[in-house]
């Protein structure tokens, strides 16, 4: 399996010169791009080769830029064409046309100076500056790269960089962002027969085997709901035109910052969350469970939805489950931990202890989120049921032919709460959790 990781690197202030020969480039690169793209969804044109055929002689003249920016943007405006025609396809788009806003170059093996890769200067100081070569109408010059940590990690862990890279200009700093797109090649390793599962839900994160169980509470629903409050305030009062529907710039601006805070203070956690349990995997030398999510997952939370229920139909669109499930699948691979997804079906509906099936909270139940067996009276938080029914503790499972085990629900469970908006990456122990089995099979919380 092939994992790719894009780091970006921030270029020293250019000067004068090279900044008038990126600009040249840029300007001339972006409206090709722009021309193309309209062709190509006007056109339905998908592949670049096509697109190539077409307007190589046009392009080259027309304009002056070297051979090779021909090729890369014919990629780029296919690439662009083919998101924007299936958004289109989906009902998704909001124009009739593609509306290009960020553009960047995009550099192949003959641009830049990949066979030279990496090459540093060492300043006095002994930091090194990573030095590209790339091609503009003025002959080829140089950039002087600032690489970080990631950037070193990911060199001597023998990630290989993959020959194109997009520059992108940054005008009023007068600074190029650089990103590099590395990739390796990792094993996929066989199930060990210890299961570490995984259950993701819109405000605690709950894991565990039959030895311990714990859950985190992450509060992303909660996040969810503040964010969107507080952006349902700015169209109220940074709203234009006479229906007053339409943003200010500085209302625009706004939404940009509270969506761009939501969505990194969420990531941000998710992305520790997953570390630590791949860490945590890696010790016990147990496979990571994780559920199987069916397409289309959130659309189908959000019509379940009752209309009295508004308030919450927008939180399954931002909780971020598949991308968390990607974070640890792709942290897992890289770390040597094996990982499976199993279907989710029922896993909060089936006692961990007699095996009844599809056992339906009612409604003071469901809002408590407590399991409790009609058969065996076995209760416990419903995460922590789907948690054991996901490691495989009900005989509808991986282990459907071993036989249950007398006391095999865990007596050591810890909730954590996780606080996002004050205590940056705290882990608070809410309470202790344990349960006790008893010789006639009733089991219960103390």
């Amino acid at each position: 399996m092939k994992l790719t990781r894009t780091v970006v690197l921030e270029s020293l202030p250019l000067t004068k010169r090279k900044f008038k020969a990126i600009k040249e480039v840029y300007d001339e690169y972006s409206e090709i791009l722009k021309f193309l793209t309209n062709y190509a969804v006007e056109n339905r044109v998908k592949s670049h080769l096509k697109l190539r055929k077409i307007f190589y002689k046009k392009l080259k003249e027309e304009h002056d830029l070297p051979t090779h920016y021909y090729y890369t943007v014919c990629q780029d405006a296919t690439t662009r064409a083919k998101s924007f025609l299936e958004l289109k396809k989906k009902g998704k788009a909001k124009t009739k046309k593609p509306v290009i806003r960020n553009v960047s170059l995009w550099l192949d093996d003959v641009l830049w100076d990949y066979k030279r890769f990496p090459r540093f200067n060492i300043l006095k100081n002994g930091r090194k500056i990573l030095i590209i070569g790339f091609t503009t109408k003025r002959g080829r010059i140089k950039l002087s790269l600032k690489p970080h940590k990631l950037f070193f990690r990911y060199l001597d862990e023998g990630w290989k960089i993959k020959p194109g890279i997009k520059l992108r200009l940054l005008e009023k700093e007068r600074k190029v962002l650089a990103y590099f797109v590395f990739e390796k090649e990792f094993t996929e390793l066989e199930p060990t027969g210890r299961f570490l599962s995984v259950d993701y839900n819109a405000d605690n994160v709950s894991f565990g085997t039959h030895e311990f169980l714990i859950q985190v509470k992450t509060g992303f629903g909660r996040m969810t709901r503040f964010y969107s409050d507080v952006r349902k305030q700015v169209q109220k009062t940074h709203s234009i035109s006479w229906k007053r529907k339409v943003p200010s710039k500085r209302g625009r601006r706004l939404l940009r910052k509270f969506g761009r805070r939501k969505t990194n203070r969420r990531v941000d956690l998710q992305r520790k969350l997953a570390m630590r349990l791949v860490e945590l995997a890696g010790r016990l030398n147990a496979t990571i469970v994780l559920e199987a999510v069916p397409k289309n997952f959130n659309q189908k939370m959000v019509n379940r939805r009752r209309k009295s229920e508004k308030r919450l139909r927008d939180t399954p669109h931002n909780i971020g489950m598949s991308g968390f499930q990607r974070f640890v699948f792709e942290k897992a691979v890289e770390c040597g931990v094996p990982i499976i997804f199993v279907n989710p079906a029922y896993s909060s509906q089936v006692c961990p202890h007699c095996g009844a099936f599809k056992v339906k909270p009612d409604d003071d139940a469901l809002r408590r989120r407590v399991f409790k067996c009609p058969v065996c009276g076995f209760s416990l938080d419903r995460d922590f049921v789907a948690v054991l029914n996901l490691s495989g503790l009900f005989p509808f499972s991986l282990k459907a032919n071993e036989p249950l085990v007398e006391g095999s629900v865990s007596s050591v469970m810890l909730v954590v709460e996780a606080n996002l908006l004050h205590c940056k990456n705290s882990l608070v122990v809410v309470s202790r959790i344990e349960t006790k089995v008893g010789a006639g099979g009733n089991g219960h919380i103390r």
